[in-house]
């Protein structure tokens, strides 16, 4: 049963999930709070190791903040993308989110609480209370009609944004996603993704058949 505080997207879940992809380009429609609140109850429905439910969530709208987001975030772009690849479609499009992220109207930082995670673990492990956590809202916003992506790059101006926002120093950084309606001509749907057959093997690796009767 679903709680009563809990609002239903107007897509299923596999819909959904076969229909999000990332947005990198946005419509400067503005985001309800009604709907930032519904995707954030969402997100913090996720499971996380001993329930200790890490993660912290700061959600952006001023603009200036905004700007130097973007600021941060296209120079982590220009210092990790090669030259030779910049002007591939699939790469362009970081260098416009960095340039547009101003205009986007919803900027969510998605943090980790270390005093809240299991000391000494590697970051994967950490990772593990936390992003699936970022996939809830993800998934919920795409349910909402409203495009996602899930960036990292920020994390190379990490201490310079932990000063701009007043994040603690206990706190990490783990996700910057910017959240609103796709820009026109944008849309939901459409990404390549290798067969399962492709990346799946079953009880040993090299295993590329069920055999196990069910």
């Amino acid at each position: 049963m679903i709680a009563d505080d809990t609002s239903i997207g107007a897509i299923g879940l596999l819909e959904a999930i076969y229909s999000q992809r990332a947005t990198r380009h946005f419509s400067t429609r503005p985001v309800s709070s009604d709907d930032v609140t519904t995707i954030l109850k969402a997100a913090v429905r996720a499971p996380s190791g001993g329930n200790r439910q890490p993660w912290r969530f700061v959600v952006i709208r001023d603009s200036e903040t905004k700007r130097r987001l973007g600021e941060w975030y296209l120079s982590a772009w220009m210092a990790t993308v090669e030259e030779s690849l910049r002007s591939q479609e699939a790469y362009r499009s970081g260098e416009d989110l960095g340039k547009g992220m101003a205009d986007i109207p919803v900027v969510i930082l998605a943090c980790i609480d270390q005093d809240l995670g299991f000391g000494g673990l590697s970051t994967v492990t950490e990772g593990a209370s936390v992003y699936p956590a970022v996939q809830n809202l993800l998934l919920t916003a795409r349910s909402l009609g409203l495009g996602t992506v899930l960036t990292t790059l920020h994390t190379l101006h990490e201490q310079e944004i932990k000063d701009l926002l007043g994040i603690p120093e206990r706190i990490h950084t783990v996700a910057l996603t910017p959240l609103g309606y796709p820009a026109e001509g944008e849309g939901f749907g459409g990404s390549r993704r290798k067969p399962i057959h492709e990346v799946t093997y079953y009880d040993r690796w090299g295993t590329s058949e069920e055999t196990t009767s069910q």
